[in-house]
């Protein structure tokens, strides 16, 4: 929810899932549990009341995102009722759940702009614009956007630390690696290559890390700390000698160093360099011919090949932690990838 058009597209698409779902009548209290499920993206689900943490499982690669532990249960969430119907009194995305109306209730975040119809002739500084997903008496919900000029009044029970927890974890933001080589296009097989990821001032913490996300909720804080604790190239080759996907691990080094001319003469402590150990079949990954740029790759001349598809993968750690020093939930592990990177590699060819 970065976006006005974005949020409003989920609550679309939310609106109609839960007008089309049955509601079962009596369902169990839920308890809250983290877990990664989407690329780029930690969601929350419900456990089972009494569960005691979640282990997820997913994708991994071209951008998925694999599922870790989240270890301890957060506490038992309450459940609200509405017209014989137990509700989550809290939910991640919708907000607070009023028993009076039968409404979940939270501010948008971000606000609409201010040429919104949703604000009726208001500006930000009359009040706010609040998110309503409410149950008519056959539990069918809908959800509309409305101004209010102070915080609507909501009869909830004080949240558990896991709750505050779930708020905190879903506000960390991560950023697709954008990878590079040196050389580009083309490499030699036995030769120092050079890989790197992109970042940016305004996706630093998202990309390398650490990031924090603090969230206080009616005397309740919580922080969330993700911490990028290893990065791995996948080389796009199975290695003939252990039969195992070739990759190259740069823990410890980041998004590693940008390539230029002359430091591999001294190449600097975040350098992340590998080599392939054989030349990339015929039929995938660059386009043949493609040109060869970046650190040196010796004499000669090269044979032209297609190449591999490399693709690079962070993996991070978030964990949750209060004043005391008390954690609502264990660590939670999750992937995020790059897009696939064409890299062509040949044998040197010497010439006489």
């Amino acid at each position: 929810m970065r976006r006005f058009p974005a949020l409003l597209g989920q609550l679309l698409l939310l609106t109609g899932l839960l007008a089309g779902s049955a509601i079962p009548a009596q369902a169990a209290p839920p308890s809250g549990g983290i877990n990664p499920c989407v690329v780029l993206a930690v969601c929350v689900v419900i456990q089972d009341p009494g569960s005691g943490g979640s282990t997820g499982s997913g994708g991994g690669t071209n951008g998925g995102s694999n599922g870790g532990d989240s270890g301890g249960s957060g506490g038992s969430e309450p459940v609200c009722a509405w017209h014989g119907v137990q509700h989550p009194c809290w939910d991640p995305d919708l907000g607070w759940f009023d028993t009076g109306s039968g409404c979940y209730i939270t501010q948008a975040d971000p606000q609409p702009p201010a040429d919104d119809p949703s604000w009726g002739g208001n500006t930000a500084a009359d009040g706010a614009i609040y998110l309503y997903t409410c149950y008519d008496v056959n539990n069918n919900a809908s959800s509309t956007f409305q101004f209010a000029k102070k915080p609507p009044t909501i009869a909830a029970p004080p949240p558990t630390p896991g709750t505050v927890a779930q708020m905190a974890v879903k506000k960390l933001q991560f950023a697709r690696p954008i990878p590079h080589t040196a050389p580009s296009g083309q490499a030699v097989v036995g030769l120092p290559v050079w890989f790197w990821y992109e970042t940016s001032d305004t996706t630093h913490d998202q990309t390398v890390g650490p990031q924090t996300q603090t969230v206080s909720l009616n005397g309740v804080t919580v922080s969330a700390t993700a911490t990028l604790v290893d990065v791995v190239w996948d080389l796009g080759y199975v290695d003939p000698g252990t039969g195992q996907e070739a990759t190259l691990d740069c823990k410890g080094k980041g998004a590693g160093h940008p390539y230029a001319a002359g430091l591999e003469q001294n190449p600097p402590a975040d350098a992340c360099i590998g080599q392939f150990g054989r030349t990339s079949p015929a039929g995938a990954g660059a386009p043949s011919g493609a040109p060869s740029s970046g650190a040196p790759s010796g004499g000669g001349s090269t044979a032209t090949v297609n190449g591999y598809d490399l693709t690079v993968t962070e993996y991070w750690t978030i964990t949750t932690s209060m004043a005391d020093g008390s954690h609502p939930w264990g660590p939670v592990n999750i992937e995020v990838s790059s897009a696939p990177l064409g890299l062509q590699v040949s044998e040197l060819q010497v010439l006489n």
